[in-house]
């Protein structure tokens, strides 16, 4: 017999057992983030959790899978492939398709909900 799936919280404010890194692609700064992963599904081809960032710049490739983000503290500028910056602050929400090629430009610290659906096994 199969479990009845039940809601699942996504805890902002603890990060206590986050996993820590840097990242891949840096432009400046010395970035640190941290992500608590918080939902998976689908054989990690769905994933829900929290991600914060402290200040600097990297670029971001979506490569096979789509991104949804909710800011809920600091904030940040992502840059399209074309030089066009979108500035986002608590309470924006966007998406990053699939492909998007741009770069993260964060001011102080930004923390962010987000949902990730693969696109490609």
């Amino acid at each position: 017999m199969t479990a009845t799936p039940k809601l699942v919280r996504i805890e902002t404010q603890d990060l206590t057992h986050a996993k820590h890194g840097q990242p891949s692609r840096p432009i400046r700064g010395n970035t640190t983030y941290q992500t608590l992963e918080s939902f998976s599904a689908q054989h990690g081809q769905l994933s829900s959790g929290v991600w914060e960032a402290t200040a600097g710049a990297f670029r971001s490739h979506c490569a096979g899978y789509v991104e949804f983000c909710h800011i809920l503290e600091g904030s940040c500028r992502v840059v399209d492939p074309d030089g066009t910056s979108h500035r986002f602050g608590a309470g924006d929400s966007f998406v990053l398709p699939e492909g998007f090629a741009g770069h993260w430009e964060v001011d102080e610290r930004v923390k962010k909900v987000f949902f990730i659906a693969q696109t490609q096994r």
